[in-house]
């Protein structure tokens, strides 16, 4: 139980390697076995391609019946091994963990400005 009284359902697998089939059955597992049914389910991970394209194609978290979100470390991690820069890995970790509209955007045209490569590199 978490501190609203809720269940947090946690799941993992032990599979070959991370492939698309690999997702696709982990999900189905997912599915089958955690969500069974209930609505409002979050998915969160590291941006995997392959996991991205099983979550796109299963109904369990694309809205209205649930949500797939982005892990903000690996996030960071990943922008960082792109651009290895100390000073832009902080100030993505500073966006991802803005509650304000204004002063993301204020984050963000603080990277644009600084290197318009790791701007590109944002998330969708």
């Amino acid at each position: 139980m978490d501190g609203n009284q809720q269940v947090l359902p946690l799941a993992f697998a032990v599979v070959d390697e991370e492939t698309y089939p690999s997702w696709k059955w982990f999900l189905q597992q997912l599915s089958r076995h955690v969500i069974r049914g209930r609505r409002g389910m979050c998915l969160i991970s590291d941006r995997h391609g392959e996991l991205i394209k099983a979550v796109r194609e299963g109904p369990d978290f694309v809205s209205p019946h649930g949500v797939h979100r982005y892990c903000l470390r690996h996030v960071c991690s990943n922008f960082n091994s792109t651009i290895k820069n100390v000073v832009l890995k902080d100030l993505c970790w500073q966006a991802g963990s803005e509650y304000q509209l204004r002063k993301f955007n204020r984050i963000m045209d603080e990277i644009k400005k600084q290197d318009v490569k790791a701007f590109a590199l944002r998330p969708d």
